[in-house]
């Protein structure tokens, strides 16, 4: 699997869970628990790209949500609704339903 392949794969299921969280469908620790796994799936690729800069805007925007959600807890994220927006601006962009959040934009582990 390759890096593109990785980010194709892994995009939508994590922005789905995002939005789902943020609706409160779901608990904070079934997020947690994808995120994690994410990450352990990202170690397992036969070879991980040296260049952290992302190939483009979905993936940085991919690891910059990632990268959030290990950064702030669910209480922060409840109650934080400049948070809430910028997470969901996210995710609606992986899911090809938003505009590119400029701000958002993360870098490879």
């Amino acid at each position: 699997m390759t890096c593109r392949d990785y980010i194709t794969q892994h995009a939508i299921p994590l922005a789905q869970a995002v939005r789902h969280f943020l609706a409160r469908e779901i608990p904070y620790r079934q997020l947690e628990d994808l995120s994690w796994q994410l990450l352990s799936h990202w170690q397992a690729l036969p070879r991980i790209p040296t260049d952290k800069q992302p190939a483009d805007d979905q993936e940085g925007v991919f690891w910059h949500l990632l990268h959030s959600l290990h950064q702030w807890d669910e209480q922060q994220i409840i109650a934080d609704s400049w948070l809430r927006l910028q997470l969901m601006a996210c995710a609606n962009f992986l899911v090809a339903e938003g505009p590119c959040p400029n701000h958002c934009i993360g870098s490879r582990p």
